[in-house]
């Protein structure tokens, strides 16, 4: 009896974790290709539109490469899909924040990305928002045609 109950938990788990990593290549799948930065709302503050030219994000699989101007920041995402809103951790790859991990909440629809976090970053956001007082950075991005 003890060996049947292992084996069906086991054959839970394994459906589980499966379940799991096919909702993770969803959304990396959904996240693939050019963006650019259309809105950045940062504590009630929007960014002026020239200053949102330049920059750019680049996501191939799950590695991104940040670009705004000169500064470049290439790194790995661990996606959360499961969590609600979708979450997501920002790992710095190279550089002086090397290792460092942004706490991120994130939306896709079609090809607009909706990325929230908080300066802080010592908290995940638990809604989009920018405002006054909330701490956070909103960020919106439209992919760009090839």
């Amino acid at each position: 009896m003890n060996l049947f109950l292992a084996a069906a938990t086991l054959a839970a788990f394994t459906l589980s974790a499966d379940a799991e990593d096919k909702a993770v290549e969803r959304e990396v799948a959904k996240w693939q290709g050019t963006w650019k930065a259309v809105s950045m709302e940062h504590d009630g503050k929007f960014s002026p539109p020239e200053k949102l030219k330049p920059i750019k994000l680049t996501v191939e699989g799950a590695n991104y490469h940040f670009q705004n101007g000169d500064f470049s920041e290439r790194g790995t995402y661990r996606f959360h899909p499961e969590q609600s809103p979708k979450a997501l951790d920002i790992v710095v790859g190279e550089g002086a924040s090397k290792g460092k991990v942004y706490l991120v909440i994130y939306k896709v629809e079609d090809d607009r990305l909706t990325i929230c976090l908080e300066s802080a970053n010592k908290n995940r956001p638990q809604e989009f928002t920018g405002k006054a007082g909330t701490g956070c950075v909103l960020e919106e991005w439209l992919r760009v045609k090839p």
